[in-house]
């Protein structure tokens, strides 16, 4: 589920923006309010801000055709508004749709609208879409993972995490993002990893069921299997339990720990994780390179029961 702006805060009844799927009820109604709005007052004042709202809404839902439909609402704005405050917005809200599966040229052009949205704005990182504008940016560039990029996502994240006043959604997602990418790139600083997604867990404390409180357990629970010391294996199969016991609709994560769980587990349960996620509809491509790792080591366990067996 995405992110939605804090003027459908009010719409939605809840805090500043961002809907956990709990709230798929209220936002529902919400989009079905605005539907009618839209197609029954299509002349109103205000009628680019319903449709930002609407974008936001369609977003933060995420079922099929809901990002295509976004995108031809945050478009209309940017190229009708006459508010420059709203154009920005609906510049990052667009830029942030190429962050799942966005090409290499695709993403230039999105980084060119946050980079836009940005300059007006401001550095303000308090404000909230001061501070999306940032963490787009910086998820594009580790989508896209061109040269430098990745070098470019940390400074970026790192602008967030250190600002303290930075708005606190966007400084526990800039945390993350600088674990995940000490997991990737810096395995001498593996602790600094633990302790920034320990970080961006205690932000998001009070939001259990968040995309990027989940994704903080998964890639924390990696940095501990990936560190090796003692305790550390149980502490990472403690999270990859939990993740999978919540039943998340977020499959990929889900998907992850279990095959994280696999690597740690003897058979036969591995296999039975292995195959759970297997069994599962349109892995991404993280997760089928993932799958055949797992399946190496997988055939390496059964290898080495064998042979004790004999």
């Amino acid at each position: 589920m995405g992110i939605l702006s804090p003027v459908m805060a009010f719409i939605v009844q809840q805090e500043l923006g961002f809907p956990a799927p709990s709230e798929k009820e209220k936002i529902e109604k919400a989009i079905k309010r605005y539907k009618f709005i839209l197609a029954q007052y299509p002349n109103r004042s205000d009628i680019r801000e319903i449709m930002f709202g609407m974008a936001d809404l369609l977003v933060g839902r995420g079922e099929g055709g809901d990002y295509k439909q976004a995108q031809r609402l945050y478009q209309n704005i940017i190229e009708t508004s006459g508010s420059a405050h709203l154009t920005a917005r609906a510049k990052i809200g667009l830029a942030e749709l190429y962050v799942p599966s966005g090409k290499g040229a695709e993403i230039a052009d999105a980084i060119a609208l946050c980079d836009s949205a940005s300059k007006h704005l401001g550095k303000d990182l308090a404000n909230f879409f001061a501070a999306k504008a940032v963490i787009v940016e910086a998820d594009l560039r580790m989508t896209r993972d061109a040269t430098n990029d990745h070098n470019l996502a940390l400074k970026l994240f790192e602008k967030l995490a250190k600002n303290k006043k930075a708005h606190w959604y966007f400084r526990a997602r800039a945390f993350l993002g600088i674990g995940e990418l000490i997991l990737y790139h810096k395995p001498g600083k593996l602790n600094d990893g633990i302790k920034s997604c320990q970080d961006a867990l205690k932000i998001l404390k009070e939001r259990t069921d968040d995309y990027f409180y989940i994704k903080s357990k998964v890639i924390l629970s990696e940095l501990y299997i990936r560190r090796a010391k003692k305790e550390d294996f149980e502490k990472a199969q403690k999270l990859c339990k939990e993740i999978i016991a919540s039943k998340s609709g977020y499959s990929d994560l889900v998907n992850r720990s279990k095959l994280n769980l696999a690597e740690m587990l003897k058979n036969p349960k591995a296999i039975k994780l292995y195959q759970e996620v297997m069994e599962s509809e349109a892995l991404d491509p993280y997760l089928i390179n993932k799958a055949k790792e797992v399946e190496k080591t997988l055939q390496q366990k059964e290898k080495t029961q064998w042979a004790k067996r004999k």
